[in-house]
Protein backbone atom coordinates (compact mmCIF):
# COMPACT_ATOMS: atom_id res chain seq x y z
CA UNK A 1 0.00 0.00 0.00
CA UNK A 2 2.70 2.09 0.74
CA UNK A 3 3.36 2.47 -3.27
CA UNK A 4 0.05 4.04 -3.60
CA UNK A 5 -0.42 6.45 -0.79
CA UNK A 6 1.70 8.27 1.62
CA UNK A 7 2.31 6.57 5.14
CA UNK A 8 0.35 8.67 7.07
CA UNK A 9 -2.82 7.93 5.44
CA UNK A 10 -3.64 5.40 7.71
CA UNK A 11 -7.14 4.66 7.34
CA UNK A 12 -6.43 4.33 3.37
CA UNK A 13 -3.71 1.65 4.09
CA UNK A 14 -6.43 0.11 6.58
CA UNK A 15 -9.09 -0.24 4.05
CA UNK A 16 -6.72 -1.33 1.17
CA UNK A 17 -5.43 -4.31 3.81
CA UNK A 18 -8.55 -5.19 4.53
CA UNK A 19 -9.45 -5.65 0.58
CA UNK A 20 -6.38 -7.64 0.01
CA UNK A 21 -7.34 -10.01 3.18
CA UNK A 22 -10.62 -10.87 1.88
CA UNK A 23 -9.98 -11.15 -1.86
CA UNK A 24 -6.62 -13.08 -0.92
CA UNK A 25 -8.12 -15.05 0.66
CA UNK A 26 -10.35 -16.61 -1.99
CA UNK A 27 -7.84 -16.53 -4.32
CA UNK A 28 -8.62 -20.45 -5.06
CA UNK A 29 -11.77 -18.84 -6.60
CA UNK A 30 -10.55 -16.85 -9.60
CA UNK A 31 -7.44 -19.06 -9.67
CA UNK A 32 -10.31 -21.99 -10.43
CA UNK A 33 -12.63 -19.55 -12.85
CA UNK A 34 -9.47 -18.95 -15.14
CA UNK A 35 -8.16 -22.81 -15.62
CA UNK A 36 -12.31 -22.78 -16.80
CA UNK A 37 -11.48 -20.03 -18.86
CA UNK A 38 -8.70 -21.62 -20.83
CA UNK A 39 -10.56 -25.46 -20.31
CA UNK A 40 -13.75 -23.81 -22.55
CA UNK A 41 -10.99 -22.33 -25.20
CA UNK A 42 -9.52 -25.55 -25.64
CA UNK A 43 -12.71 -27.47 -25.55
CA UNK A 44 -14.00 -24.86 -28.68
CA UNK A 45 -16.52 -23.53 -26.29
CA UNK A 46 -15.36 -19.91 -26.17
CA UNK A 47 -18.90 -18.94 -25.45
CA UNK A 48 -19.13 -20.66 -22.03
CA UNK A 49 -15.77 -18.40 -21.55
CA UNK A 50 -17.81 -15.69 -22.61
CA UNK A 51 -20.53 -16.23 -20.30
CA UNK A 52 -18.32 -16.41 -17.23
CA UNK A 53 -16.46 -13.70 -17.70
CA UNK A 54 -19.81 -11.89 -18.17
CA UNK A 55 -21.27 -13.87 -14.85
CA UNK A 56 -17.92 -12.40 -12.73
CA UNK A 57 -17.85 -8.97 -14.26
CA UNK A 58 -21.03 -7.79 -14.56
CA UNK A 59 -22.49 -9.13 -11.44
CA UNK A 60 -19.67 -7.90 -9.51
CA UNK A 61 -20.58 -4.26 -10.08
CA UNK A 62 -24.21 -4.97 -8.90
CA UNK A 63 -23.42 -7.07 -6.16
CA UNK A 64 -20.78 -4.89 -5.11
CA UNK A 65 -23.19 -1.68 -5.24
CA UNK A 66 -25.86 -3.43 -3.59
CA UNK A 67 -23.90 -4.84 -0.50
CA UNK A 68 -21.74 -1.45 -0.10
CA UNK A 69 -25.41 -0.04 0.57
CA UNK A 70 -26.35 -2.40 3.27
CA UNK A 71 -25.41 -1.00 6.61
CA UNK A 72 -23.04 -4.02 7.82
CA UNK A 73 -21.24 -3.93 5.29
CA UNK A 74 -20.29 -0.67 3.83
CA UNK A 75 -17.40 -0.37 1.78
CA UNK A 76 -16.59 -4.12 3.19
CA UNK A 77 -19.37 -4.73 0.77
CA UNK A 78 -17.37 -3.53 -2.18
CA UNK A 79 -14.46 -6.30 -1.42
CA UNK A 80 -16.79 -9.43 -0.66
CA UNK A 81 -18.54 -8.96 -3.92
CA UNK A 82 -15.44 -10.02 -5.59
CA UNK A 83 -15.01 -13.63 -4.47
CA UNK A 84 -18.72 -13.71 -4.13
CA UNK A 85 -18.48 -13.15 -8.42
CA UNK A 86 -16.03 -15.87 -8.72
CA UNK A 87 -18.02 -18.63 -6.51
CA UNK A 88 -20.98 -17.33 -8.70
CA UNK A 89 -19.12 -17.98 -11.97
CA UNK A 90 -17.67 -21.37 -10.67
CA UNK A 91 -20.85 -22.05 -9.80
CA UNK A 92 -22.41 -21.93 -13.10
CA UNK A 93 -19.91 -23.86 -14.43
CA UNK A 94 -20.83 -26.71 -11.89
CA UNK A 95 -24.41 -26.85 -12.79
CA UNK A 96 -24.04 -26.35 -16.46
CA UNK A 97 -22.24 -29.51 -16.97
Amino acid sequence: MGLFVEAGELEIIAEGVRSLRIEGAFCCGIGCLFLLYGLYRALGRPGMSVMLTVISLGTRVALAYALSGLLPFGVKGIWWSVPINWALADLTDMLSV
